[in-house]
């Protein structure tokens, strides 16, 4: 997919929706833990990066794929998103020890659906295909 093929809109999904990650991450540990402090900061900027790298080197390619083969249907967001999000965190926390997966799919797979659904939201592909083929129709 060259550069020029990108609606603004996919640009600004990318950019806005892994920031659902840290945001839903600080309000758990500010939540869960009494004095978050520097602690607290260090876990939303690991958050921030982990989000922002699951999303670009994982999901952006996932949804160039999906794109290209016209499966733009909301479903394919939270459902990628959740895998994209559990399979991240794991990377993450436990440095890819198997074991530990199952610890992490429930709040990862929350969040990455989460980022999913923004990004589809914002994103927009199913119009996107719409407004294609109604310009090879012309």
């Amino acid at each position: 997919m060259e550069t020029s093929q990108w609606e603004p809109r996919e640009v600004i999904a990318f950019m806005l929706a892994p920031l659902v990650v840290p945001v839903v991450t600080g309000l758990y540990i500010g939540r869960e833990l009494d004095s978050t402090g520097i602690f607290g900061l260090l876990i939303v900027l690991i958050a921030t990066v982990a989000g922002y790298v699951g999303t670009l080197v994982i999901g952006l390619p996932l949804y160039v794929l999906l794109r290209k083969h016209n499966a733009t249907a909301f479903l394919f967001a939270p459902v990628s998103g959740a895998v994209i999000g559990a399979v991240t965190m794991w990377l993450v926390w436990s440095v890819g020890d198997l074991d530990r997966l199952r610890d992490f799919w429930g709040f990862g797979a929350l969040i990455g659906a989460a980022v999913g659904t923004v990004l589809w939201l914002i994103a927009r592909p199913d119009l996107q295909r719409e407004r294609r083929l109604e310009v090879l129709a012309r």
